[in-house]
């Protein structure tokens, strides 16, 4: 028999806003989640990296100055 799948509704996906989360397993250390919608994978707290504008400006510089 199947069993029953238990929605985590006080999470929200990050990409569609749905309350509907599922366990997903692990990544690293940190659980993860799917989104009964979207079918979108995450974690909560998923940290992302973004590079300083500094840095973003000066990559830029450099491929213009190559062209």
């Amino acid at each position: 028999m199947a069993r029953h799948r238990s929605y985590r509704r006080y999470l929200r996906c990050p990409h569609c806003g749905s309350s509907r989360m599922l366990k997903d397993g692990h990544s690293g250390n940190k659980q993860t989640y799917r989104c009964g919608d979207s079918n979108c994978r995450y974690t909560p707290d998923g940290n992302r990296h973004y590079y300083p504008e500094k840095t973003i400006q000066q990559a830029l510089d450099c491929y213009v100055d190559i062209r």
